[in-house]
């Protein structure tokens, strides 16, 4: 797709008509409608100027980890039992847990750290303390952080958690972020 096409699909998907597209890039709206009809080939400083304001539009549209967050943080403590936080997950039908002692994350539990265990363990976790099968904490980013830098981060880890000021407020799973999009 090259630059004019990807002006009129831009514009659509940001619900911009080309009045308002005009306005935004600071060209003409006759301009606009030209360009995306393929009557005329435009200066590249035109499209340039075009292509610099739908961005900047798209760029603004981007929710936050605080907008799409649950701040319903459901969490253990590293000296619960292993049997508890599987019950506190089932419970509330999550696949991980961060681990806080105090305001502190120390780490992390998810279901596929607990599928593993049953696997070597043949099934007998009784006996296991979340500290002892914990692994590191989820990412902590700012509240104010986009879904771009969430979409990345939750490729590699099963959540991410969201800090405002010098508090954890929420968290933010791959499901938060599908119902934030």
């Amino acid at each position: 797709m090259n630059g004019l096409e990807k002006i009129s699909k831009m514009r659509r998907q940001l619900e911009l008509t080309q009045k308002q597209l005009a306005s935004l890039s600071g060209v003409s709206q006759s301009l606009i409608a030209k360009i995306e009809s393929g009557k005329i080939d435009p200066a590249y400083s035109k499209v340039m100027q075009i292509l610099s304001a739908l961005e900047e539009k798209q760029k603004q549209k981007k929710r936050t980890a605080g907008e799409i967050m649950s701040s319903n943080i459901v969490s253990v403590r590293s000296g619960d039992s292993l049997e508890s936080a599987i019950k506190l997950m089932h419970k509330h039908e999550i696949s991980q847990l961060p681990v806080f002692d105090a305001e502190k994350c120390l780490g992390s539990l998810s279901d596929s750290i607990i599928v593993e265990l049953v696997s070597e363990k043949h099934g007998k976790l009784t006996d296991l303390k979340v500290a002892d099968v914990m692994t590191e904490s989820f990412p902590i980013i700012p509240y104010t952080s986009v879904t771009d830098l969430i979409a990345d981060l939750l490729r590699h880890y099963p959540a991410v958690l969201v800090k405002k000021d010098a508090d954890i407020i929420g968290i933010v799973t791959k499901a938060d972020l599908l119902k934030g999009l």
